[in-house]
């Protein structure tokens, strides 16, 4: 089995005992942060949530799903089992209820999608079951994706992602933030590397973290299907956010 999470990211999670092999496991409650890192008293998480400022997952795949919504700057709410949908089955003609994973909202959209979390295996056997899910929330106005671990999983986005996480905490180091900053505004428009703004800002690794956490702020914007490294282009603005993700093998739909 992939480990999911590392032993140090699994004690970050509320509902995990212990960060060891049997811990790791395929189906577990857990819970990841979800706060608005601008105004960390008000977290974005839905109210209605058990859990105010943290979106609940119920398997390693469905909170690196979570982790990966967070930090890949798309997703701007999102909440866990949402809604039930009921539907007549044409194939049984009989009254059957679903209830999707997450609701989430994207940047620059109006209306929430409903997600499916579901390892490639289970989802390929469930595939009819979801296009007549997926025909049924059309009819109400909204999209329905199936989401397996060859998109949420995908390298290097995945270990890039890891790294975003370690720097979403409530403590930031103010002074390194704004000193990047300024090494951005004086660039003047002109695309800088990570290495390049280390070595104006002298800040060393220090440099590197506000650059995370400015991402994570979306601030700035990093490739993140690219290993992220001293040569890698910082962006700014927020009109790269919208970059998709990349195609889900089940629902052949762009996320």
């Amino acid at each position: 089995m992939t480990v999911a999470f590392t032993p140090k990211a699994l004690k970050q999670l509320k509902g995990v005992r212990a960060a060891d092999k049997a811990t790791n496991r395929v189906s577990f409650s857990g819970t990841m942060p979800w706060f608005d890192i601008d105004n960390l008293m008000a977290p974005t998480g839905l109210k209605g949530n058990d859990i105010e400022g943290f979106a609940e997952g119920e398997s390693l795949l469905e909170l690196e799903f979570i982790r990966l919504a967070r930090f890949v700057g798309q997703t701007v709410r999102i909440r866990p089992q949402p809604c039930t949908l009921r539907w007549v089955d044409p194939r049984t003609m009989k009254l059957r209820k679903h209830i999707p994973d997450f609701e989430v909202w994207r940047h620059g959209s109006t209306k929430s999608i409903f997600i499916e979390v579901k390892y490639a295996e289970e989802a390929e056997l469930l595939k009819s079951e979801h296009d007549l899910i997926r025909a049924n929330f059309k009819k109400e106005g909204h999209e329905f994706e199936v989401w397996t671990e060859a998109v949420i999983r995908k390298q290097p986005r995945a270990t890039n992602v890891e790294m975003l996480f370690a720097q979403a905490g409530p403590i930031e180091n103010v002074a390194a933030l704004e000193c990047v900053r300024s090494v951005l505004r004086s660039a003047q428009g002109e695309t800088l590397t990570i290495g390049e703004i280390r070595e104006r800002s002298g800040l060393r690794g220090k440099a590197f973290r506000a650059i995370l956490r400015l991402h994570v702020r979306r601030e700035l914007v990093l490739d993140l299907d690219s290993t992220i490294d001293e040569r890698s282009p910082v962006y700014l603005g927020r009109s790269r956010l919208d970059l998709h993700l990349g195609g889900s093998v089940v629902s052949g739909l762009d996320v």
